[in-house]
């Protein structure tokens, strides 16, 4: 339990600095395919950087009844899909967007 509340410490510390960062400009993207249209860069970031790490909680709060190679796999699938996600987001041609 104490090896999760320093996790939970480190993601909300993690946060308030992404969010800090996105109060400014430095982090905007123009996506010019989707006319103008810009997005907070430091979003996607923040979510690949702490929702692996929330996954990696929910094994760990599971207990011995929690297969042991889902500690990897949980948080490895969440930032699989949110890095395909981020990619998709930023491509521009609809071939890789699919």
């Amino acid at each position: 339990l104490a090896v999760c509340c320093y996790i939970c410490t480190y993601i909300a510390i993690f946060s308030t600095f992404f969010n800090l960062i996105q109060l400014t400009e430095v982090d905007d993207s123009i996506l010019p395919y989707q006319h103008g249209y810009t997005m907070d860069l430091c979003r996607p970031i923040e979510w690949i950087c702490t929702c692996p790490l929330m996954q990696l909680i929910l094994v760990i709060m599971g207990g011995v009844k929690v297969p042991a190679w889902r500690r990897y796999f949980m948080p490895g699938l969440a930032l699989v899909i949110l890095v395909a996600g981020l990619t998709s987001t930023l491509a521009s041609t609809l071939v890789v967007r699919i």
